[in-house]
């Protein structure tokens, strides 16, 4: 009888299973669970390799680039230091390094180009956004220019890389004076590059950074036009365009849509009044919520 309780109450075996993971009980015994050895492809391992070279070359860049942005940042301090015999060896330095960032970004083919393949590439890491944060400041106006059409063109690439670092409105800070420092015909191409192709302007409105980069846009226009009677965008059907493009799509997101920006400029309300009337000027200021409190 004791034997028999023995035999009922003894764990099930398993033939070869030393090692191996099992699922079993005394009442309801169940086959074993064999560790599964999944095997890729090469052309699975070889695009793996290939991810992971292509984000090792993106993050020395980065790190090469901090480099050299660190030099040109100490310069100022260096050179005030100095001895006087060395002051020139060390403003030739100071070209060379700033000449070294700028060639990182430029498009092979055009000197005045920034290459949108690298700007997009280098900015798809956390640390790569940050980097162009801190660089625009260092760089020479037309090369900060650059920098910022490239942006403004690969807006919703940039965009969607940045959904979990949520770092692009880092960029505000240094791109506002660049957009201050525009012509009002440099100034039109931004906000051209900005609405791109069809859809993009949906998009751009979708995202914090890109709302407060088309506001900042909108806001110089504005200053430029208010503060000369003589200022081209007056007279530029081009510009004129756009801005009526631009007032279509903020009349017609839904206000859920519309991403909040990190500030709204008081002046919007003065340009909008330009090109709307007195109605549709009431639903952009109830809708962008333009009030004298704005920034």
């Amino acid at each position: 009888m004791l034997e028999n309780i023995d035999m009922c109450v003894s764990a099930v075996q398993f033939a070869g299973s030393l090692g191996k993971l099992t699922v079993s009980s005394v009442n309801n015994p169940r086959k074993m669970i064999d560790a599964v050895v999944t095997s890729r492809t090469d052309d699975e391992e070889k695009r793996e390799k290939q991810v992971w070279n292509k984000r090792r070359q993106i993050l020395y860049t980065v790190e090469k680039m901090y480099s050299l942005l660190l030099e040109v940042q100490d310069f100022e301090k260096r050179f005030v230091q100095a001895p006087e015999e060395d002051r020139e060896a060390l403003l030739e330095q100071h070209k060379s390094r700033t000449l070294q960032l700028c060639n990182t970004l430029r498009e092979k083919e055009w000197d005045d180009r920034v290459s949108d393949e690298q700007c997009v590439m280098i900015m798809s890491v956390r640390k790569g956004k940050r980097l162009i944060s801190r660089l625009l400041p260092f760089l020479p106006s037309p090369q900060a220019a650059a920098v910022v059409m490239a942006i403004s063109r690969n807006l919703p690439a940039l965009a969607k890389k940045d959904k979990q670092d949520q770092v692009l409105c880092w960029l505000v800070e240094p791109v506002a004076p660049v957009i201050q420092s525009l012509c009002s015909s440099a100034l039109t191409d931004l906000l051209q590059e900005l609405q791109g192709s069809e859809g993009q302007l949906a998009s751009v409105l979708h995202n914090k950074f890109g709302v407060t980069l088309l506001y900042l846009i909108l806001s110089e226009g504005e200053r430029m036009q208010s503060s000369d009677s003589n200022c081209q965008l007056m007279d530029d059907n081009r510009w004129t365009e756009l801005v009526f493009s631009v007032t279509r799509e903020l009349l017609s997101v839904p206000p859920s849509s519309l991403s909040p920006p990190l500030f709204t400029p008081p002046n919007l309300l003065s340009l909008f009044s330009r090109y709307v009337d007195r109605q549709r000027l009431e639903l952009l200021q109830d809708k962008l919520q333009i009030t004298s409190l704005s920034r």
